[in-house]
């Protein structure tokens, strides 16, 4: 999304993603979050929000508005990996994930999101790649994202509980995954990488 030259970079707000009016209004339509502007009087699934408080630039060359996330793949000892569905856009299967705040290091962001997310503490993550992710839209406007994304298994996880961001963990091997509607960005890394993610995390027993 390329930002309108009428918003102010500098000042913090929420505006519509058709009209770019700040009469925003969170809304809920059968356990999904949307957004109802109330000067176009449309419903999307997403926003515009300019927040300073996480990273974000707008590219030089482009004129797009990026953000920069954290992810992980969680993987449990029977090599399956750990999924849920969002109640907020992307509406689709994800993994934990988050932007990442602003003067925050990328391996604090991933065990805060993970944590925030799921309720699942660990130190032990591993960084699997940083790279730049075209296509990855955000219910805050942004349509490209660079990705900080990490791996980890986990033994003894207990009860999973998500957040108000999703509901139905579920364990799922890629190939089961791959069969339901996934974010762009998960997809994306799976079909890329496919079992090194898996076998990146795996514990070596000495």
């Amino acid at each position: 999304m390329q930002i309108p030259a009428n918003i102010s970079l500098k000042q913090e707000g929420q505006y519509c993603i058709h009209c770019f009016s700040q009469k925003v209004e969170k809304t809920d339509r059968d356990g999904l979050t949307y957004y109802h502007c109330h000067s176009c009087g449309q419903i999307a699934e997403r926003s515009l929000v300019i927040d300073n408080s996480i990273v974000w630039w707008i590219d030089k060359k482009t004129n797009e508005y990026w953000h920069e996330s954290v992810g992980i793949f969680v993987f449990n000892f029977e090599n399956k990996a750990l999924f849920f569905e969002r109640t907020i856009y992307p509406f689709a299967f994800t993994i934990p994930a988050g932007h990442l705040d602003v003067g925050e290091i990328a391996d604090v962001a991933v065990k805060r999101e993970l944590k925030e997310e799921t309720k699942i503490e660990s130190d032990n993550v591993k960084l699997f790649s940083t790279e730049d992710v075209s296509g990855d839209k955000c219910r805050r406007g942004a349509d490209h994202h660079k990705w900080h994304l990490y791996v980890a298994q986990i033994e003894n996880i207990g009860n999973i509980k998500i957040n108000d961001e999703g509901i139905k963990p579920v364990w799922l091997t890629f190939d089961e995954a791959l069969g339901k509607k996934l974010v762009y960005p998960v997809r994306y890394f799976i079909e890329k990488y496919g079992e090194k993610l898996l076998k990146s995390a795996q514990i070596v027993e000495i």
